[in-house]
């Protein structure tokens, strides 16, 4: 199938994005394409205009500050996973990058593209919300600084308003001492996940996050309790309390947690 007819808008400024999504009906915001255009392709979603963001040379931009760094919003996926961005996450996000579909999607794919798609299942939005990400916005009212916790309310649901858009992804910078693991279960390399489980083993304590169990991604805050320490059948009872899953799809969670954890408590400290 083709998408219905629609015009198509490429602004060169984020003034003018802004304002181009303020006076045109029915409106979507095109970032990478890689979501929102197999949508249209199967009519699932039918906007009469597009406004691309990828001539906007600014939100391709990344700054750096000692305690973050700012990922443009059309940063792509091969940007982050080639490391053609600094990288604030000794490591994660790169290896974050590298699942995500295949070599041509993580070439047009967005970082904010995704976040803004907000599908549990994928990479991104589990990953900014463990890491304690930000969006920040743009509308013809001004801007807009939101939590990615905050930001994703559903599947496909956000807090974005049909007019704003996504100009840049804040991410803290991890403590060298911090370690991470990441650990994707899908039916084969490329595909969504059928659970993803990230476990930041910070100075201050574990942190535990799970995808594709929900409608947005979770903090498995009674898992967390156990996990340094436990066998599989406790983590088992502990992430079917978290989640409220069981049978297979509470299987899938607590392998790949368990599995996050260890990679976590493998990898060595960076050293600076």
């Amino acid at each position: 199938m083709k998408p219905t007819d629609f015009s198509h808008h490429r602004p060169s400024t984020v003034d003018g994005a802004a304002a181009l999504l303020a006076e045109l009906p029915d409106a979507k915001v095109l970032g990478g394409g890689q979501s929102l255009l197999p949508i249209m392709n199967m009519r699932l979603a039918s906007p009469e205009h597009l406004v691309d963001l990828t001539a906007i040379r600014d939100l391709r931009a990344c700054t750096e500050a000692d305690d973050q760094v700012r990922y443009g919003a059309t940063t792509t996926h091969m940007m982050l996973e080639e490391q053609l961005v600094p990288d604030c996450t000794n490591g994660l996000l790169p290896h974050a990058a590298s699942g995500i579909g295949y070599r041509a999607i993580r070439n047009r794919g967005t970082l904010a593209g995704s976040l803004a798609h907000a599908d549990s299942s994928a990479e991104w939005p589990t990953v900014m919300s463990a890491l304690d990400a930000a969006v920040h916005t743009r509308s013809v009212r001004g801007t807009r600084r939101i939590p990615v916790r905050d930001l994703l309310q559903g599947f496909f649901t956000t807090t974005l308003e049909d007019d704003e858009f996504i100009t840049s992804v804040e991410v803290a910078r991890l403590t060298p001492e911090t370690r991470w693991g990441l650990y994707k279960m899908a039916r084969k390399p490329g595909e969504f996940a059928e659970s993803l489980a990230v476990a930041l083993l910070r100075p201050k304590g574990l942190e535990l996050w799970l995808g594709a169990a929900r409608d947005v991604p979770i903090r498995l805050t009674n898992t967390e309790t156990i996990a340094e320490s436990a066998d599989l059948p406790d983590l088992l009872e502990a992430v079917g309390t978290d989640t409220g899953s069981d049978g297979h799809q509470r299987q899938l969670h607590a392998v790949s947690v368990q599995r996050a954890l260890r990679a976590a408590q493998h990898q060595e400290v960076t050293r600076v």
